[in-house]
């Protein structure tokens, strides 16, 4: 081997390894994170650990990672161990981010409640206990994302805007295609009959074709508070949201 490339490949080694044991709290400073705090951090970029973070619709405790230097040669992106040991959630999969800004997750698992899943939105009030995994997600700037995942909500119950009792079990499974995305809907042991799907496509189009039917006297109340909304039951009482529209790209 030439003097040159020994020469190169010493620096390219020592500034890899320079990099990787770098200080979490210097590289902090540096990274372009808005309306976000991290506390007490430790460890380094490769291997290291933040108490606290804070935005403004939650805070995660125990937040941990580790990079995989396996999958970040082969992928041509930062791969890394990510885990959350948070009281109201617990997670661990893989994270990517590469150049160009793409956010990947892989083999990821994860386990929260109804009451934790409700600060992401103000639609609805939940309860429950929520698992899921997530197989695949990948997400490029103005691009639909690609997603697998499949989510389990046991003992679910909308609290409010109008509560549905007593609480059921729920599903949902998104499946990636050429097309864009699928989303399944089903219950078991609940008071409605969930069964459906949403989709959307590439370029951000959406349909719903979603059922809804009373499974017991519990969910008869509740179907007609939905007949209310204007939607109209068919025969065996079973009610059909058929919407579409434009969403907006959200990254």
């Amino acid at each position: 081997m030439k003097l040159r490339n020994l020469i190169l490949l010493g620096i390219t080694s020592f500034s890899a390894t320079a990099i990787w044991n770098m200080p979490a709290t210097f590289a902090y400073q540096y990274l372009p994170l808005k309306n976000i705090q991290v506390n007490q951090l430790t460890g380094t970029i490769w291997n290291g650990e933040a108490k606290e973070i804070i935005t403004k619709q939650l805070t995660l405790n125990n937040i941990s990672w580790s990079v995989d230097l396996l999958r970040s040669m082969t992928s041509l992106a930062l791969k890394s161990t990510l885990e959350i040991q948070d009281p109201d959630i617990t997670f661990k999969g893989l994270a990517g981010f590469n150049i160009s800004q793409t956010v990947s997750l892989d083999d990821a698992q994860f386990q929260t409640t109804g009451a934790f899943a409700s600060k992401f939105q103000k639609l609805a009030k939940l309860s429950g206990d929520i698992k899921g995994t997530i197989k695949q997600f990948e997400m490029a700037k103005g691009e639909l994302p690609v997603l697998d995942a499949n989510c389990q909500w046991k003992q679910g119950e909308l609290i409010s805007p109008m509560r549905i009792r007593p609480a059921g079990d729920y599903s949902l499974t998104i499946k990636p295609s050429d097309k864009g995305l699928t989303a399944n809907i089903g219950s078991s042991n609940a008071p409605l009959e969930l069964s459906g799907d949403m989709k959307i496509d590439k370029e951000w189009k959406y349909k719903t074709n979603i059922k809804i039917k009373a499974a017991n006297a519990s969910g008869k109340g509740t179907m007609n508070i939905i007949k209310m909304t204007g939607i109209r039951l068919e025969k065996d009482g079973t009610a059909i949201i058929k919407q579409q529209g434009q969403l907006k790209a959200f990254y």
